[in-house]
Protein backbone atom coordinates (compact mmCIF):
# COMPACT_ATOMS: atom_id res chain seq x y z
CA UNK A 1 0.00 0.00 0.00
CA UNK A 2 1.15 3.52 -0.64
CA UNK A 3 2.48 5.55 2.24
CA UNK A 4 0.63 8.67 3.19
CA UNK A 5 2.68 11.81 2.62
CA UNK A 6 0.52 14.86 2.16
CA UNK A 7 0.14 18.44 3.27
CA UNK A 8 -2.66 18.79 5.75
CA UNK A 9 -3.80 21.17 8.48
CA UNK A 10 -3.24 21.60 12.14
CA UNK A 11 -6.15 23.83 13.02
CA UNK A 12 -9.57 23.36 11.49
CA UNK A 13 -12.40 25.68 10.71
CA UNK A 14 -13.75 28.19 13.16
CA UNK A 15 -16.97 26.23 13.36
CA UNK A 16 -15.21 22.99 14.20
CA UNK A 17 -13.18 24.76 16.85
CA UNK A 18 -16.34 26.08 18.42
CA UNK A 19 -17.69 22.54 18.58
CA UNK A 20 -14.46 21.33 20.11
CA UNK A 21 -14.58 23.99 22.77
CA UNK A 22 -18.17 23.10 23.54
CA UNK A 23 -17.24 19.45 23.86
CA UNK A 24 -14.37 20.36 26.18
CA UNK A 25 -16.33 22.80 28.28
CA UNK A 26 -14.87 21.38 31.48
CA UNK A 27 -11.33 21.57 30.15
CA UNK A 28 -10.41 25.20 30.61
CA UNK A 29 -6.97 26.72 30.38
CA UNK A 30 -4.69 25.07 32.85
CA UNK A 31 -3.55 28.44 34.07
CA UNK A 32 -0.98 31.15 33.68
CA UNK A 33 2.37 30.90 35.33
CA UNK A 34 3.03 34.63 35.00
CA UNK A 35 6.47 34.06 33.50
CA UNK A 36 7.62 36.70 31.07
CA UNK A 37 10.34 35.41 28.81
CA UNK A 38 12.69 37.66 26.93
CA UNK A 39 15.22 35.67 24.98
CA UNK A 40 18.93 36.12 24.87
CA UNK A 41 20.30 38.50 22.29
CA UNK A 42 20.05 42.22 21.87
CA UNK A 43 17.39 44.21 20.07
CA UNK A 44 18.00 44.95 16.39
CA UNK A 45 16.99 48.59 15.96
CA UNK A 46 16.15 48.16 12.27
CA UNK A 47 13.87 45.22 13.05
CA UNK A 48 12.26 46.92 16.05
CA UNK A 49 11.07 49.69 13.72
CA UNK A 50 8.89 47.12 11.93
CA UNK A 51 6.78 46.55 15.06
CA UNK A 52 3.49 48.52 15.19
CA UNK A 53 3.76 51.55 17.48
CA UNK A 54 1.11 50.41 19.95
CA UNK A 55 2.77 47.02 20.41
CA UNK A 56 6.27 48.51 20.59
CA UNK A 57 5.19 50.90 23.34
CA UNK A 58 3.65 48.02 25.29
CA UNK A 59 6.79 45.92 24.88
CA UNK A 60 5.24 42.60 25.94
CA UNK A 61 3.20 40.10 23.95
CA UNK A 62 0.73 37.61 25.41
CA UNK A 63 1.73 34.13 24.27
CA UNK A 64 -0.30 30.95 24.53
CA UNK A 65 0.71 27.28 24.24
CA UNK A 66 -0.48 23.94 25.56
CA UNK A 67 2.86 23.28 27.29
CA UNK A 68 2.38 19.52 27.04
CA UNK A 69 4.33 18.93 23.84
CA UNK A 70 7.96 18.16 24.62
CA UNK A 71 10.27 19.16 22.94
CA UNK A 72 8.16 21.81 21.19
CA UNK A 73 6.59 23.52 24.22
CA UNK A 74 6.48 22.31 27.83
CA UNK A 75 7.13 23.39 31.40
CA UNK A 76 10.64 22.74 32.68
CA UNK A 77 11.60 22.56 36.35
CA UNK A 78 10.24 25.51 38.28
CA UNK A 79 7.25 25.87 35.95
CA UNK A 80 9.47 27.60 33.39
CA UNK A 81 8.20 27.74 29.77
CA UNK A 82 10.63 25.76 27.65
CA UNK A 83 10.95 24.02 24.30
CA UNK A 84 12.28 24.66 20.82
CA UNK A 85 9.28 26.78 19.77
CA UNK A 86 9.53 28.84 22.94
CA UNK A 87 13.26 29.41 22.39
CA UNK A 88 12.74 30.38 18.74
CA UNK A 89 9.85 32.74 19.45
CA UNK A 90 11.59 34.34 22.42
CA UNK A 91 14.68 34.83 20.25
CA UNK A 92 12.71 36.48 17.45
CA UNK A 93 10.80 38.65 19.94
CA UNK A 94 14.07 39.82 21.50
CA UNK A 95 15.34 41.00 18.11
CA UNK A 96 12.13 43.05 17.83
CA UNK A 97 12.63 44.58 21.27
CA UNK A 98 9.75 42.59 22.72
CA UNK A 99 9.25 39.91 25.35
CA UNK A 100 6.55 37.23 25.57
CA UNK A 101 4.53 36.45 28.68
CA UNK A 102 3.39 32.85 28.29
CA UNK A 103 0.21 31.20 29.54
CA UNK A 104 -1.12 27.66 29.21
CA UNK A 105 -4.11 27.14 26.92
CA UNK A 106 -5.40 23.78 25.62
CA UNK A 107 -4.46 23.22 21.99
CA UNK A 108 -8.06 23.32 20.79
CA UNK A 109 -8.48 26.77 22.36
CA UNK A 110 -5.51 28.51 20.75
CA UNK A 111 -7.13 29.84 17.56
CA UNK A 112 -10.19 31.11 19.46
CA UNK A 113 -7.76 32.81 21.88
CA UNK A 114 -6.07 34.51 18.91
CA UNK A 115 -9.42 35.59 17.48
CA UNK A 116 -10.51 37.13 20.77
CA UNK A 117 -7.04 38.73 21.27
CA UNK A 118 -6.62 36.87 24.52
CA UNK A 119 -3.19 36.02 23.13
CA UNK A 120 -1.02 37.80 20.56
CA UNK A 121 0.87 34.72 19.41
CA UNK A 122 0.25 30.98 19.66
CA UNK A 123 3.46 29.05 20.31
CA UNK A 124 2.18 25.76 18.95
CA UNK A 125 2.43 23.92 15.66
CA UNK A 126 -0.16 25.46 13.35
CA UNK A 127 0.04 24.59 9.66
CA UNK A 128 -1.52 26.25 6.63
CA UNK A 129 -4.86 24.92 5.44
CA UNK A 130 -7.74 26.18 3.30
CA UNK A 131 -9.76 26.39 6.52
CA UNK A 132 -7.44 28.59 8.55
CA UNK A 133 -5.91 30.60 5.71
CA UNK A 134 -7.24 34.12 6.34
CA UNK A 135 -8.66 33.23 9.75
CA UNK A 136 -5.30 33.90 11.42
CA UNK A 137 -1.91 35.12 10.26
CA UNK A 138 0.35 32.12 9.65
CA UNK A 139 4.11 32.17 10.13
CA UNK A 140 6.10 29.11 8.95
CA UNK A 141 9.72 28.73 10.01
CA UNK A 142 10.47 25.00 10.28
CA UNK A 143 9.74 21.64 8.64
CA UNK A 144 7.48 19.18 10.41
CA UNK A 145 6.10 15.68 10.02
CA UNK A 146 4.01 13.22 12.01
CA UNK A 147 4.61 9.64 13.14
CA UNK A 148 2.86 6.94 15.15
CA UNK A 149 3.56 6.24 18.81
CA UNK A 150 3.07 2.51 19.47
CA UNK A 151 4.01 -0.11 22.07
CA UNK A 152 7.69 -1.05 21.91
CA UNK A 153 8.38 -3.64 19.20
CA UNK A 154 5.37 -2.70 17.08
CA UNK A 155 6.09 -1.71 13.48
CA UNK A 156 3.99 -0.85 10.43
CA UNK A 157 5.40 -1.40 6.95
CA UNK A 158 2.80 1.04 5.61
CA UNK A 159 0.04 3.22 6.98
CA UNK A 160 -2.65 0.67 6.06
CA UNK A 161 -1.14 -1.78 8.55
CA UNK A 162 -3.10 0.31 11.06
CA UNK A 163 -6.46 -0.63 9.51
CA UNK A 164 -8.94 -1.88 12.10
CA UNK A 165 -6.90 -0.64 15.06
CA UNK A 166 -7.71 1.82 17.85
CA UNK A 167 -6.21 5.07 16.63
CA UNK A 168 -5.46 7.88 19.08
CA UNK A 169 -5.72 11.55 18.09
CA UNK A 170 -5.26 14.84 19.91
CA UNK A 171 -8.44 16.89 20.29
CA UNK A 172 -8.25 19.91 17.99
CA UNK A 173 -5.39 18.71 15.77
CA UNK A 174 -6.95 18.72 12.33
CA UNK A 175 -3.67 17.79 10.64
CA UNK A 176 -3.70 14.45 12.42
CA UNK A 177 -7.43 13.95 11.88
CA UNK A 178 -6.87 14.49 8.14
CA UNK A 179 -4.06 11.93 8.17
CA UNK A 180 -6.32 9.45 9.93
CA UNK A 181 -9.15 10.12 7.48
CA UNK A 182 -6.80 9.50 4.55
CA UNK A 183 -5.59 6.23 6.04
CA UNK A 184 -9.19 5.27 6.76
CA UNK A 185 -10.10 5.85 3.11
CA UNK A 186 -7.23 3.60 2.03
CA UNK A 187 -8.51 0.94 4.45
CA UNK A 188 -12.03 1.12 3.03
CA UNK A 189 -10.78 1.13 -0.58
CA UNK A 190 -8.75 -1.99 0.19
CA UNK A 191 -11.71 -3.69 1.85
CA UNK A 192 -10.00 -3.61 5.25
CA UNK A 193 -11.59 -2.71 8.63
CA UNK A 194 -11.81 1.01 9.40
CA UNK A 195 -9.83 2.81 12.08
CA UNK A 196 -11.43 3.33 15.46
CA UNK A 197 -10.82 6.95 16.50
CA UNK A 198 -10.25 7.85 20.15
CA UNK A 199 -9.51 11.43 21.22
CA UNK A 200 -7.22 12.70 23.98
CA UNK A 201 -6.71 16.25 25.32
CA UNK A 202 -2.91 16.06 25.33
CA UNK A 203 0.10 14.06 24.21
CA UNK A 204 0.63 12.75 27.73
CA UNK A 205 -2.92 11.41 27.84
CA UNK A 206 -2.42 9.61 24.53
CA UNK A 207 0.93 8.21 25.63
CA UNK A 208 -0.64 6.91 28.85
CA UNK A 209 -3.38 5.24 26.78
CA UNK A 210 -0.74 3.43 24.72
CA UNK A 211 1.00 2.17 27.87
CA UNK A 212 -2.32 1.06 29.37
CA UNK A 213 -3.26 -0.84 26.19
CA UNK A 214 -6.35 1.28 25.56
CA UNK A 215 -5.24 2.26 22.03
CA UNK A 216 -2.94 0.64 19.47
CA UNK A 217 -1.27 3.79 18.14
CA UNK A 218 -1.21 7.52 18.77
CA UNK A 219 -0.60 10.00 15.95
CA UNK A 220 1.48 13.06 16.74
CA UNK A 221 4.47 15.17 15.75
CA UNK A 222 7.67 13.26 15.05
CA UNK A 223 9.97 15.17 17.47
CA UNK A 224 7.57 14.69 20.36
CA UNK A 225 7.27 10.97 19.69
CA UNK A 226 11.05 10.61 19.46
CA UNK A 227 11.45 12.26 22.88
CA UNK A 228 8.81 9.97 24.41
CA UNK A 229 10.40 6.81 23.00
CA UNK A 230 13.84 7.84 24.23
CA UNK A 231 12.48 8.39 27.75
CA UNK A 232 10.32 5.26 28.04
CA UNK A 233 11.45 1.83 26.81
CA UNK A 234 7.86 0.56 26.82
CA UNK A 235 7.09 2.87 23.89
CA UNK A 236 8.09 2.64 20.24
CA UNK A 237 7.60 4.60 17.05
CA UNK A 238 6.72 3.66 13.50
CA UNK A 239 6.29 5.36 10.12
CA UNK A 240 8.74 7.91 11.53
CA UNK A 241 8.53 11.20 9.64
CA UNK A 242 6.45 9.61 6.87
CA UNK A 243 3.15 11.37 7.55
CA UNK A 244 2.16 14.91 6.56
CA UNK A 245 5.56 16.38 5.75
CA UNK A 246 5.06 20.16 5.65
CA UNK A 247 6.38 23.65 6.35
CA UNK A 248 4.77 24.87 9.53
CA UNK A 249 5.07 27.28 12.42
CA UNK A 250 2.80 29.41 14.57
CA UNK A 251 -0.06 31.89 14.27
CA UNK A 252 -0.97 35.46 15.22
CA UNK A 253 -4.34 37.27 15.12
CA UNK A 254 -5.72 38.06 11.66
CA UNK A 255 -5.41 41.81 12.31
CA UNK A 256 -1.69 41.53 13.18
CA UNK A 257 -0.27 41.35 9.67
CA UNK A 258 2.38 44.01 10.34
CA UNK A 259 3.56 42.21 13.48
CA UNK A 260 3.58 38.90 11.57
CA UNK A 261 5.80 40.50 8.92
CA UNK A 262 8.08 41.83 11.66
CA UNK A 263 8.45 38.32 13.11
CA UNK A 264 9.15 36.98 9.63
CA UNK A 265 11.98 39.49 9.27
CA UNK A 266 13.31 38.60 12.72
CA UNK A 267 13.38 34.89 11.89
CA UNK A 268 15.12 35.53 8.59
CA UNK A 269 17.70 37.59 10.50
CA UNK A 270 18.17 34.66 12.92
CA UNK A 271 18.62 32.28 9.99
CA UNK A 272 21.25 34.62 8.53
CA UNK A 273 23.21 35.14 11.76
CA UNK A 274 23.16 31.47 12.79
CA UNK A 275 21.16 31.86 16.00
CA UNK A 276 18.21 29.98 14.43
CA UNK A 277 20.32 26.90 13.66
CA UNK A 278 21.98 27.11 17.07
CA UNK A 279 18.58 26.80 18.78
CA UNK A 280 17.53 23.87 16.58
CA UNK A 281 20.84 22.11 17.25
CA UNK A 282 20.42 22.66 20.99
CA UNK A 283 17.29 20.49 20.76
CA UNK A 284 18.88 18.05 18.25
CA UNK A 285 16.33 19.20 15.64
CA UNK A 286 18.64 20.58 12.96
CA UNK A 287 16.81 18.60 10.27
CA UNK A 288 13.78 20.86 10.80
CA UNK A 289 15.65 23.91 9.47
CA UNK A 290 14.31 25.95 6.54
CA UNK A 291 16.14 28.46 4.36
CA UNK A 292 13.67 31.28 5.01
CA UNK A 293 10.59 32.09 7.06
CA UNK A 294 7.35 32.53 5.14
CA UNK A 295 3.91 33.93 5.94
CA UNK A 296 0.36 33.40 4.73
CA UNK A 297 0.19 33.04 0.93
CA UNK A 298 3.93 32.41 0.70
CA UNK A 299 3.56 29.11 2.57
CA UNK A 300 3.03 26.04 0.36
CA UNK A 301 -0.34 24.37 0.92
Amino acid sequence: MKRLIRNTVTVGTVASLALLLGACGNSTAAGTNGASASASGSTDASLAKLVPDDIRSKGTLAGGASFDTQPMNFYAQGNKPDGVLIDLLNGAAAKLGLSIKWSQIPYSGLVPALQSKRVDIAGAQISKTPENNGVVNLLAFYNASSSLLVPAGKNYASDTDACGTRFGLTTGSTVNKNIADSINKECKDAGKPELQYLYFPSFNAGSDAIKAGRIDSFLNSTPQIQVAVKADKSLGSTLVGKLASRETGVALPKEYTQLTQAFQSAFNAMIADGSYKKILDKWDLGTMAVEKAEINDQIPM
